[in-house]
């Protein structure tokens, strides 16, 4: 399975996450609505900004990612952001936006959404 490339770093500044209900929720005629837990796995979406310092490993961010992840429709390794273990993840829909931090086109900033089951 692909790793997330190790030139690339995940930025504080733009990261969220979003965990997906695992509940079914039901309103009920009289009291309170009722709750019951229906899935033992949940996704958390994550959004993100990458950081890529050269010109070159964002070329071959590309190439990992239009060959490796098959233009992101497959999953890969990286470090959670938050607990530092190694989890499994997809880019959300198979897209990102690129953009260039520096005239030279050194330094790039990729928005991304990752995704990954989570129990």
């Amino acid at each position: 399975m692909a790793t997330l490339p190790a030139y690339v770093d995940i930025l504080y500044s733009g990261y969220s996450q979003k965990r997906e209900s695992a509940l079914l929720r039901s309103e009920m005629e009289y009291g309170p609505p009722k709750q019951a837990k229906i899935k033992s796995l949940v996704m958390i979406t994550r959004g993100a900004k990458l950081y890529i310092a050269t010109k070159s490993n964002f070329q071959s961010f590309e190439t990992w990612y239009r060959d490796d992840l098959n233009e992101g429709a497959s999953w890969f390794n990286m470090t959670d952001p938050v607990s530092q273990t190694t989890i499994t993840a997809r880019f959300v829909g198979g897209g990102y936006t690129a953009t260039p931090m520096t005239p030279d086109m050194e330094n790039w900033e990729i928005g991304v959404q990752i995704e990954s089951w989570v129990s």
